[in-house]
This record gives structure tokens, C-alpha cells and sequence, in this order.
């Protein structure tokens, strides 16, 4: 490391002891500090255009787990620097809740039968084509999360779903 990295870290270490004794201003003045990468993580959740209306959700809770990194990080140790603890803790907290999402949006389109696509006995024709057009975002969904390798494998199965 070089000198003006080593007094840099410093600071950044004599701003998380105050924080973590309760001084609110070093608490902001590292959240000023650190802000881009926190916009950059839920930048990186919000590429997903399903999920682009969460992004306020995803910058709060990205904040509050940026705020437990500081609690949490061992200023004693000297292997990792806090930057990176707190990119790993808000990267892995902004997955979980992706898959969160992901599983209530796959329970919810799962609820939906073919009962509800039907008006007085007769079928709505604009829910046939919202059951369309979710199946498309959950297919496109499928395609972007899956390797080749596991996207093939899933088009194998339903080809012999649909052939058995």
C-alpha cells in the first residue's frame, strides 16, 4: 500500500470507531464517502426492468446494511479493507432480496388459474394476454440467471414434458 492509501484507510478506521461509540456525523461522512458504491450495487439490481421500481427499496436497504458493515467490521484485523467487507455484505444482502422477489412474483403467477382468466363463464381476453406477458418476464428471467449449459438442459426437459 502506498502512504497516502495507508493514511486514507486511517481515517476511514478512526470514522468507524466514532460511528460505532454513536458519533452520528461519522457515520454520514462515511456514508457520504462510500455512497457510490452503494449506488453502484443497487445500480447493478436494477438492470433488471422487473425490478425497477424497487430501487428506492433496494438503496434503503443497501444503507441499512451498510450501516451494520460498520458495526460488524473488525477494525483490528488488517486483511480486508472496509470498502471491500462493505461491497460483500451489501452485494450479498441486495441478492437476498432479489430472490425474495423472485420467489413472491414465481408464488403469485403460480395462484393465478385458469378460473381467473374467465368473466361470467366467458374469458377476459386482457388477462390471457397479462398471463402472456408474465410468462414472457419469467421465461426472460429464467434465460438471463441460467448458463448455457443449464438453459439447454431446460429445454431438453420441457421438450420431453411436452413430447410424454
Amino acid at each position: 500500500m502506498s502512504l497516502q492509501n495507508d493514511i486514507r484507510q486511517a481515517d476511514v478506521l478512526q470514522l468507524i470507531m466514532r460511528a460505532k461509540s454513536g458519533d452520528g456525523d461519522a457515520f454520514e461522512e462515511l456514508l457520504a464517502q462510500y455512497t457510490p458504491l452503494i449506488n453502484a450495487s443497487v445500480a447493478r439490481c436494477l438492470q433488471n426492468e422487473l425490478y425497477a421500481s424497487y430501487g428506492e427499496d433496494f438503496r434503503q436497504e443497501a444503507t441499512l446494511v451498510f450501516y451494520n458493515s460498520i458495526l460488524t467490521y473488525d477494525t483490528e484485523q488488517q486483511d480486508v479493507e472496509f470498502g471491500l467487507y462493505a461491497r460483500i455484505c451489501i452485494s450479498n444482502a441486495l441478492i437476498s432480496q432479489l430472490r425474495v422477489l423472485k420467489k413472491r412474483k414465481a408464488e403469485r403467477l403460480a395462484e393465478t388459474s385458469d378460473d381467473d382468466l374467465f368473466v361470467n363463464g366467458e374469458e377476459d381476453p386482457s388477462l390471457r394476454v397479462l398471463e402472456q406477458e408474465s410468462l414472457k418476464t419469467l421465461y426472460s428471467v429464467i434465460r438471463t440467471n441460467l448458463s448455457e449449459l443449464e438453459y439447454g438442459w431446460a429445454e431438453v426437459e420441457k421438450d420431453f414434458a411436452e413430447k410424454g
